[in-house]
């Protein structure tokens, strides 16, 4: 997928599409959920953006 979001710089305004690789998702929340669980690449992608993250939200991170 050559349009696929660059990982260090994902944007997340849009809920029907994976900010990783550009897919269309069923449902923004839990349908997110199942393509990370469904695709190691983005889910790779994911746990790497999360622990960019993890400092700036500190002790509000529930995921």
């Amino acid at each position: 997928m050559g349009d696929a979001p660059d990982p260090e710089n994902v944007d997340w305004n849009d809920p029907d599409a994976c900010p990783f690789c550009g897919a269309r998702l069923p449902d923004g929340g839990a349908g997110f959920v199942d393509h990370a669980d469904a695709n190691p690449d983005c889910q790779a992608r994911f746990e790497e953006w999360r622990e960019n993250v993890a400092g700036d939200i500190g002790g509000e991170w529930s995921g």
